[in-house]
């Protein structure tokens, strides 16, 4: 097993792939925009682009259409198709651009960009996953449909892409990210609309009763000094680093 991955399981949620998953699936050197599950030695790749090139000049990204499984004790990698999954559901996990956060074994997948069949357009979906990572690692190994270790949430709050997401236990965050879709998609000239969420974040809890999966206490922070001060040490670090980044980022404009 290698040090990365042993570490990122310690942390429970894996940002950055070790190589010997690339070795397994080469194609993960050429996608981006994907999401990342782990259970003891095994990882779960959802949505994401690929980028492929077209000619000497031209590069096109395709979305990423299966469940990849990286089996590191049998050192091996299947792809299962996301076919079997229809509707919103089948749609957000071959998204690329999703926010994603690991704990307690489940895995949540947030927004994303990709094309909708249900809406026939390019969309930045409005759904937050949530995935039990050990069932459905399970099921794939056994040949069943791991369908029932989904669950979705529809709130068009969540409709973000290529944001940071983290948790410090109590609270989601989501920092910057984007909002977009694509009219006539398959026309010479469609329309593509984008709307940047520069400088601001978003906090929120999800809880659960029974079945009934709920997103609660939601806030969205404009001034980032108000939100500073409003959570201190309470405000997870990888936010924080990003935080960090931004005012250097200002500072050296200025």
């Amino acid at each position: 097993m290698s040090t990365i991955l042993c570490v990122a399981q310690g942390e429970e949620t894996l940002r950055e792939l070790p190589p010997e998953a690339i070795q397994l699936y080469p194609t993960l050197e050429d996608m981006e925009g994907y999401a990342v599950g782990q259970y003891k030695d095994y990882l779960l790749i959802f949505g994401g682009s690929i980028r492929s090139k077209i000619s000497d000049n031209n590069y096109q990204n395709f979305p990423n259409l299966d469940i990849l499984l990286i089996d590191f004790d049998e050192n091996r990698a299947s792809a299962y198709t996301n076919g079997s999954f229809e509707g919103s559901l089948g749609e957000q996990i071959s998204a690329t651009g999703l926010s994603y956060y690991q704990n307690d074994g489940l895995l949540y997948l947030l927004g994303g960009y990709g094309y909708s069949e249900t809406h026939n357009q390019f969309i930045t979906f409005p759904y937050i996953t949530v995935i039990n990572v050990k069932q459905t690692v399970l099921a794939l190994l056994n040949g069943v449909d791991p369908v029932a270790s989904f669950y979705q949430l529809c709130d068009d709050r969540m409709a973000i892409f290529n944001a940071e997401m983290d948790y410090n236990g109590d609270e989601f965050f989501l920092l910057n990210g984007k909002f977009a879709y694509k009219l006539r998609p398959f026309a010479d000239n469609p329309q593509y609309v984008e709307e940047k969420y520069n400088e601001e974040v978003r906090t929120f809890k999800i809880s659960r009763d029974g079945a009934d999966w709920r997103l609660e206490h939601f806030e969205t922070w404009y001034d980032l000094e108000t939100f500073q001060e409003q959570y201190g040490t309470l405000i997870p670090e990888r936010i924080e680093q990003q935080l960090q980044q931004l005012q250097q980022s200002k500072t050296l404009s200025q």
